[in-house]
């Protein structure tokens, strides 16, 4: 276990996994191309039960809601489309994907007692980088199966680095890490880690385009917090756009 000081977040590394939402805070999630001379589009809509919502707290501290209320949800989760924290995945079927498919570093920024964005899709390898914006004291830590830390109460400009080890569980291919603050129990964000770097968030209308994948045989996923994961396989043919229509499970 290594620490840094710095002046920037958290580092922290996702390895050896198989597995924001939109504002003008956070980036836009996007499927990762690895380009071959035949492909195809993918385009669709997923249908969520809009009713849902998916509040998650921890109830475990007694310095909890220090900077924030132990009333409140993510206000991101309250005034946006339920869309938003909805990922949309093609895994290969009918052929194998490189070694290596790791992306662009990552962040995930705590602001206004909030992570941001509360569905972060990165790729296995990827290093996410925690980053407290806030004038107080943050944690980050996650009780997921597998996938269990606890980088402490940290201040902004403090800098934390961890490895974590291969999880000994999966969801279909889909790998979910919880995460939260001990400090203020309202706070709580997924990192959806893939074994595919062919992924996208979806529309706040639904809607979703996976652009350039390469010819075969995939089995499309939907990942909303709180909601069954759900699948469904096509075939993507060289200049065609294929169209799919995925309801999830409430």
């Amino acid at each position: 276990m290594l620490k840094y000081i710095s002046f920037q977040g958290v580092l922290l590394l996702i390895a050896g996994f198989l597995a924001s939402y939109t504002s003008n805070d956070a980036p836009q999630a996007s499927a990762q191309i690895i380009h071959i001379s035949a492909s195809g589009d993918l385009s669709g809509r997923v249908i969520i039960p809009i009713n849902n919502t998916n509040t998650r707290r921890f109830r475990g501290s007694g310095y909890r809601n220090r900077g924030g209320s132990s009333n409140s949800t993510n206000s991101s989760d309250e005034n946006t489309s339920p869309y938003v924290n909805t990922i949309v995945s093609a895994h290969p079927v009918s052929y194998e994907l490189p070694d290596d498919i790791s992306g662009k570093e990552t962040p995930i920024r705590q602001k206004n007692a909030e992570f941001t964005p509360n569905v972060t899709p990165v790729t296995v390898g990827t290093i996410v980088q925690f980053v407290n914006d806030d004038p107080f004291f943050h944690n980050v830590f996650s009780l997921t199966p597998g996938s269990r830390f606890n980088i402490g109460r940290r201040p902004t400009g403090d800098v934390y680095s961890r490895q974590i080890d291969p999880p000994k569980w999966k969801v279909t291919g889909v790998g979910p890490i919880s995460l939260f603050c001990d400090i203020h129990s309202q706070m709580n964000a997924t990192i959806l880690s893939l074994d595919t770097p062919y992924f996208t968030r979806v529309n706040e209308d639904g809607t979703f385009t996976l652009p350039n994948l390469p010819d075969g045989e995939y089995e499309i996923r939907v990942f909303s917090p709180g909601l069954e994961i759900i699948s469904q396989n096509v075939t993507i043919q060289s200049n065609q756009e294929t169209s799919v229509t995925l309801n999830v499970v409430g």
